[in-house]
């Protein structure tokens, strides 16, 4: 530094270790290797709840607050408690949410207490800039009422994605100070836990992380509840030789004769048996009809252009020449293709059909 000023270095030197400072501050926290724990399916499926229901809590919180609201879509991680409360050694709201209709279980939001006390003054009328030292009873109050209507908001989206009524109480709201206290009584300190983070964005105003935290048995249910059911594994013939004969001679020579079974007449006609549906009776939902459509491509334009289009604009997607395009059964993938030219009318040549993880992905 020469005569009070810095030099063009030190002043890079500077703004790098802010920015590496702002960049650390919002990474979750993370001690685990979630492979260990949840499949990359389980994964996708988390993180596909978490952004549905988020996404509308945020929508919600929006209207509360009538400031636009953006949470991002989630990173998922494993972590501890412990690992949680030494990442956030400063004071934190704890949303505890229990699920009591619907799915059988409870999380936590870990609030930063800043942030929280913007959502209170937002809450109550103010700019969300003159805020208090610490959140005192009246500002938990309307930070309580916030996450009420926001997990109420994110419940009903779950209820849609799940196909069942989902139904929470009331969210409790505790103050604590991580740098000395646990994050939680409930779940012990040294347990894995699955770290979900969202950065949420208030418009001029918060620019940080929130962090739900689920207990992995409760996280796994919820995958497993949008797997679809796993098939009886039939017996091979390897297997039912080697099964175990129970019966003696004796008891064989006991037994009468029994009377011989007629086979079975087959139609021609009959339609070849698909799979097994459980108790659905596929016969009853034979002609409900679903709308299919091929989606040949897709790109992203601002309302400016679109403006601008016109007779002979071409418009450039982003799919390449000779990829697969997409077969949708309602908002369902169902198939990839190719398109084919039929008489006059376009067709689709099935080329691939939809894994049952790319039908759990797409659900939206």
């Amino acid at each position: 530094m020469n005569d009070g000023l810095m030099t063009q270095e030190e002043l890079d030197a500077l703004l790098n270790e802010h920015a590496q400072s702002q960049e650390n501050k919002n990474d979750p926290p993370q001690s685990l290797n979630i492979d260990d724990y949840l499949t990359s399916l389980e994964q996708d499926i988390l993180g596909e709840i978490g952004n549905i229901s988020m996404g509308s809590a945020a929508t919600a919180l929006s209207t509360l607050v009538n400031r636009k609201v953006r949470i991002t879509v989630p990173s998922i991680y494993m972590s501890t408690p412990q690992v949680v409360t030494e990442s956030y050694p400063v004071p934190c709201i704890i949303v505890n949410v229990e699920y009591r209709a619907g799915l059988s279980g409870s999380n936590l939001l870990v609030i930063r207490e800043r942030d929280a006390l913007v959502i209170g003054n937002l809450m109550m009328g103010g700019d969300g800039t003159d805020l208090p030292e610490t959140v005192d009873e009246l500002y938990l109050s309307a930070v309580t009422e916030a996450m009420n209507m926001m997990m109420g908001s994110a419940a009903t989206a779950m209820s849609d994605l799940f196909g069942r009524f989902i139904d929470i109480s009331p969210p409790s709201t505790d103050r604590r100070d991580l740098s000395q206290d646990t994050l939680t009584d409930g779940i012990p300190q040294q347990d894995p836990v699955v770290t979900i983070a969202f950065r949420i964005e208030i418009e001029n105003l918060v620019d940080s992380t929130i962090l739900q935290i689920v207990e992995t048995d409760f996280a796994k249910e919820m995958a497993k509840s949008l797997l679809p059911p796993e098939e009886e594994p039939y017996l091979t013939e390897k297997q039912v030789v080697d099964e175990p004969i129970s019966a003696t001679w004796t008891d064989l020579r006991k037994q009468k004769p029994a009377d011989p079974v007629p086979p079975t007449p087959v139609s021609q006609d009959s339609t070849p048996a698909g799979p097994d549906l459980g108790n659905l009776n596929v016969d009853l939902i034979r002609g409900i009809p679903v709308q299919v459509r091929a989606i040949l491509g897709r790109t992203r334009m601002s309302i400016d252009n679109i403006l601008r289009l016109g007779p002979g604009h071409i418009m450039e997607l982003e799919s390449l020449h000779g990829e697969p395009i997409e077969l949708f059964a309602n908002d369902t993938l169902i198939a990839k293709g190719e398109v084919v030219v039929v008489g006059e009318q376009f067709g689709v040549r099935i080329t691939e059909i939809a894994t049952q993880k790319d039908r759990i992905v797409s659900v939206r």
